[in-house]
């Protein structure tokens, strides 16, 4: 039995053993997080079009706004200097975090998850394909003629804080297996969209920086195979790698999933070893003479307890541990901060269905909301029928369908791969074009047709999905359980 688990007289009552407190479960929800999200993308859209004068520093807020994210930050170390505006800074810096954090889902789910055998990867990888090729194609038929055809990749990207945190608002009605089935798929899909922006979204390249990057994590995958588990290590690897791939012309944005597959996925020792000389430490701790006064423990406790911290540091593998810590920062600070700093679009409202309605706008809109839908259902169907996959258990083929809608909304990516296919792959490339002439203004001028076009195609498929989804769950499935990434 447990001793000493009522409070004393005046004391606030002891926190459960397990049970986490309210912050513990905000931080850790998804349908939260896309609150977030859907709020930084409001007050951008906001500000972006406001006329209210801010007297403090004598300006619009829209123009305060636009002039905001052009402010120069930098920082030089010895002959290495490193100036970007503010919103680089977020695109090129803060996403590198995100996309890291993406890199560890994905090696996770290839290894240990959803992905880690052919016959349960077939169903999502499959889904995922054909989320990405069709409305790939929807938008370069629509735009195959004009200078917009450059951003055929933006549709094809799945928002999975959005579709997650509607799976989360449905969770006691949607199965648990329709729910894994959409998070791998949009990991897939993630994973595809790094292979696209590498591929296709990538200007000049400066071969010495790419060179050194690449053997920096070569370095890191050596350290990961000879056993290095300090987190601090890796850290200081990424910001060297980062540092490289920004001034390479590679988006520095893929030295975060490259670097992700160096962490190691393995612990330092078992489970069962970790319960035993926990329960070692535990007895060592408890026949230790306790100090008599005030609630502090003995230096020899204090010792057993830094102990019992290591122990705990131990059996968790760097990956999950560095996953599990930077899961919240992504998906509460750095996605709100990216959403309000990208999906600010003046809308000139005397002109507006000429915006709404350009080809530009018209393929991101039906690539996201017809190209996803038919891709992942169609796709999804096809494997099944090959017999080389089979539908998650529990779920039916309307249920897939309602996932599809979900996948239709695009947002963070789309906005991410839109900066990119209309106004340069970040500060130091766009400079470079700048500089040579390269940049034509008629294709950045479709920058804000494609936001329009994402955010119009994502807020359909976010309310058609939700609706989708609960009249195809319309009774709860035994076993249903909520949506989180954890």
């Amino acid at each position: 039995m447990l001793k000493d688990l009522v409070p004393r007289k005046g004391e606030k009552p002891l926190p459960p053993l397990e049970e986490q407190g309210t912050l513990h479960h905000i931080l850790h929800n998804d349908s939260f997080a896309a609150v977030l999200l859907l709020t930084g993308s409001v007050l951008a859209f906001l500000c972006a079009n406001s006329s209210l004068h801010l007297e403090f520093i004598g300006l619009p807020l829209k123009e305060f706004y636009e002039k905001l994210w052009h402010m120069d930050f930098g920082f030089a170390i010895h002959t290495v200097e490193v100036t970007q505006s503010l919103h680089h800074w977020i695109n090129d810096g803060l996403m590198a975090i995100f996309f890291f954090v993406v890199g560890l889902e994905i090696k996770r789910e290839m290894l240990i998850g959803e992905l880690s055998s052919v016959r349960k990867a077939a169903l999502p990888i499959a889904a995922a394909l054909g989320g990405m090729l069709v409305p790939a194609i929807i938008f370069y038929a629509v735009n195959f003629s004009g200078d917009g055809a450059h951003g055929w990749g933006i549709p094809m990207a799945t928002d999975i804080a959005f579709a997650v945190g509607v799976m989360g608002l449905l969770s006691k009605r949607v199965p648990s297996s329709l729910a894994v089935f959409l998070m791998a798929l949009a990991i897939v899909d993630d994973l595809g969209a790094v292979v696209v922006i590498a591929l296709f979204y990538t200007s000049s390249i400066a071969a010495t920086q790419l060179f050194a990057g690449l053997v920096l994590i070569g370095f890191s995958y050596l350290l990961s195979v000879l056993g290095v588990r300090n987190t601090l290590v890796y850290a200081l690897l990424f910001v060297l790698i980062w540092l490289n791939f920004l001034q390479s012309g590679v988006h520095a944005t893929i030295a975060g999933v490259l670097f992700a597959f160096t962490i190691p996925l393995d612990a330092r020792y078992e489970p069962t070893l970790f319960s035993d000389r926990i329960k070692e430490l535990l007895r060592r701790f408890d026949n230790v003479e306790h100090v008599d006064g005030p609630r502090i423990v003995s230096a020899r406790q204090q010792r057993l307890v830094r102990a019992i911290e290591n122990e705990c540091i131990y059996v968790e593998a760097p990956l999950q541990r560095i996953e599990n810590k930077l899961h919240p920062i992504t998906a509460f600070i750095i996605m709100p901060i990216f959403a309000f700093a990208n999906a600010g679009v003046q809308i000139d409202f005397s002109h507006v269905a000429d915006q709404v309605f350009s080809t530009v706008s018209l393929g991101v809109v039906l690539g996201l909301l017809l190209g996803k839908q038919i891709g992942i259902t169609f796709f999804s169907w096809l494997v099944v029928k090959l017999g080389l996959a089979e539908l998650p258990t529990g779920v039916s083929w309307k249920q897939i369908y309602a996932a599809s809608c979900l996948g239709s909304i695009g947002f963070t990516m789309s906005l991410f791969i839109a900066e990119l296919a209309y106004a340069g792959g970040g500060e130091v490339v766009h400079a470079a074009a700048e500089a040579a002439g390269n940049i034509d203004p008629h294709v950045v001028a479709h920058l804000p047709e494609a936001k329009i076009g994402v955010l119009v195609g994502s807020l359909i498929a976010g309310l058609y999905g939700t609706l989708v989804m609960y009249l195809v769950t319309s009774k709860p499935e035994p076993g249903a359980v909520s949506v989180s990434h954890h």
